[in-house]
């Protein structure tokens, strides 16, 4: 049997410092003064001047095929304009074109109204352009200068069309647009710059602005006139992004992403590129899944849990701001306890077993319990409370706690009645709801599925399904669809499944991702009042500024991305597996993580009686990198 071997297009990220530290340009003010001895200031218009959000200008084919109804359109599309261009040269020397020639070609391949399609693309062009922001500085500089301001572009599209795109991104007072097509003369083959140099005169001093290494740099030093390269976004910014999506998603992702951190307008910081650049993508794919999760299945009601439920309740609001949504406290040493009453094991195993490697003592166990009333039964078996935990007694205490589970669910009952009480208050009249975590085996769903299903239909979203000690956990449920997976299941992307190695802290890294300003929460209980409250671990203050940092840059992406392609709704459908390719490229490299969060502080007793503090990128240092 043929063997087919899956290729690797991750691309590590940046490790040592912040990507947009690696995009300096000169200063829009040192552009000025090199102004200042020039009397002809000419800029490059597309990838220059103007940007689109793709990394491939020639992804925006693929919504041209959906205008006109034509799957291939993206290969005619760009057939036809090689075809034109091979014709044009044959008959004129030149390659230039216009895009009605470009459409007269395409009409061999497709049968279409070329003047509506050729509106298509127009309207296409304009909808996505935006301005390039460092270079609208240095062009609002030259007219502060008052100089003779040009714009020029080897392009198909006519100067009209350029004006009004130009105009759209806030390019206004150019003394002269010059498109190729309309000469029949290109930068490229220097005769466009000689024909400036006649036009505004050989004797004056000329500067060009532009990202092509040939067209912008190399002709125009040929023609006396000074070359400022302005590499391209996409070039400099796709070495660091994932490639392994698909064609349209992926390229409008890249886009974007290199358009804010390669431009060189600013310098952000790790914590806000790492929100901007991975986790903002994650959460604007998921909170779409969300929202046509909920419209499919006649969702009254959306809960968020603490605390990961926190950035994706900020932005599915802002996303969809007619929904009934809410963000609930809940915790999975908090459910364990809640839930003695049914899952008497989780308890055991999350306040017990799990603890083993941390050499804790009975009486350290117990108070981080809450159940110190255990002790004496657990003298009777010689198990003091200054006993070490291991794996030889770990069967002897739990066969204590066993015999005696009623004080335990007795002790807890108070506890679980608040908890009931909060969410059936949390969900209200609703008659179906959805509990959305990130993963990995729906504890939370399970949780509070069994408080509140009495009176409200309650189904599950996880952001991936995998556990490591019970890898088929949540199957059944996933087969009744009463539990739903975005990323990978068994049942969807299951390569994907496999590759994410929850020994290896996969998990945790992508739930760093969406990280909330807040501490774990441990429990509710009711006051003196009856009045429920709740109570919280030690709070990781220390880190709360990264975090912030990080959602910035998420509501940056999103409110980007959403804005760029807000005629073009079909651009939200961001797949499971293209959000996790963009998780993968981080989780692949443990050195980004450590370098990230190096100063980043965690509680590594969470659940415990202390508070035992520890640096995130040392815990991954350790664990990863060698």
């Amino acid at each position: 049997p043929r063997v087919y071997e899956r290729k690797k297009y991750t691309i590590k990220p940046c490790v040592s410092a912040p990507e947009s530290s690696f995009a300096k340009r000169p200063s829009p003010t040192l552009m000025a003064k090199k102004f200042l001895v020039n009397d002809i200031i000419s800029f490059d218009i597309f990838d220059t001047l103007i940007l689109r959000p793709f990394d491939d200008p020639k992804s925006l084919f693929f919504l041209l095929g959906e205008k006109n109804k034509c799957p291939g359109f993206k290969r005619y599309r760009e057939l036809a304009e090689k075809l034109a261009r091979q014709e044009a040269f044959e008959k004129n020397g030149t390659y230039e074109v216009t895009l009605r020639d470009i459409y007269e070609k395409l009409s061999r391949f497709v049968l279409l109204d070329i003047d509506k399609a050729m509106q298509y693309e127009i309207e296409t062009e304009l909808d996505l352009c935006f301005a390039n922001p460092y270079m609208k500085e240095i062009f609002l500089q030259a007219k502060n200068l008052g100089k003779t301001i040009i714009a020029v572009s080897d392009m198909y599209l006519s100067k009209d069309v350029i004006e009004k795109m130009l105009k759209k991104c806030g390019y206004e007072g150019f003394d002269n647009i010059i498109v190729s097509n309309e000469y029949n003369a290109s930068k490229r083959s220097l005769l466009l710059y000689e024909y400036i140099k006649e036009q505004y005169g050989v004797e004056k001093k000329y500067i060009h602005i532009g990202d092509n290494i040939v067209s912008d740099n190399r002709s125009a030093r040929k023609c006396d006139i000074e070359p400022v390269w302005y590499k391209g976004v996409n070039p400099r910014g796709n070495a660091h992004r994932a490639f392994d999506m698909t064609s349209l998603i992926g390229s409008a992702y890249r886009g974007i992403v290199n358009a804010k951190l390669q431009n060189g307008d600013k310098q952000y910081s790790q914590y806000y590129e790492f929100g901007y650049t991975y986790a903002g993508f994650l959460v604007l794919g998921y909170c779409k899944f969300i929202n046509d999760y909920c419209k499919n299945h006649w969702i009254d009601k959306i809960l968020f849990l603490s605390r990961d439920g926190y950035i994706l309740k900020s932005v599915y609001d802002r996303l969809y701001p007619d929904s009934n949504t809410e963000y609930v406290y809940w915790s999975r040493s908090a459910a364990t306890k809640l839930t003695v009453n049914r899952f008497k094991n989780e308890l055991l195993l999350r306040y017990i077993k799990y603890k083993i490697p941390r050499k804790m003592t009975i009486a350290k166990i117990l108070k981080a319990m809450d159940l110190e009333e255990m002790q004496p039964f657990l003298d009777e078996a010689e198990l003091t409370a200054d006993t070490l935990l291991t794996k030889e007694n770990y069967e002897d205490i739990v066969k204590v706690f066993t015999i005696h589970w009623d004080i335990v669910t007795e002790h807890y009952r108070h506890s679980n009645n608040a908890a009931k009480a909060y969410y059936k208050a949390a969900v209200g009249n609703s008659k179906s709801a959805v509990i959305v975590d990130i993963g990995w085996a729906a504890s939370g769903f399970s949780a509070l599925r069994y408080l509140i299903e009495d009176d409200c239909k309650v189904r599950g979203l996880v952001a991936g399904s995998t556990y490591l000690h019970d890898m088929d956990i949540i199957e059944p449920q996933m087969t009744n669809d009463i539990i739903t997976s975005y990323m990978f299941s068994q049942r969807i992307n299951r390569e994907i499944r496999r590759d994410h190695d929850v020994k290896r802290m996969y998990g945790a890294f992508t739930e760093i991702m969406l990280s909330a300003p807040a501490p774990s929460f441990i429990g509710f209980d009711f006051d003196d009042d009856g009045r429920i409250k709740y109570e919280f671990d030690y709070p990781e203050v220390e880190g709360y500024s990264m975090i912030n940092e990080i959602q910035d840059g998420i509501h940056d992406f999103v409110n980007d991305y959403t804005k760029h392609f807000a005629k073009y709704p079909c651009m939200m459908n961001i797949c499971g597996s293209d959000a996790y390719a963009v998780c993968r490229q981080v989780i692949s490299c443990p050195e980004y993580f450590s370098n990230l969060f190096a100063d980043y502080p965690v509680n590594r007793a969470v659940g415990s009686a202390s508070f035992e503090t520890g640096s995130l990128g040392k815990l991954i240092e350790n664990e990863f990198v060698k």
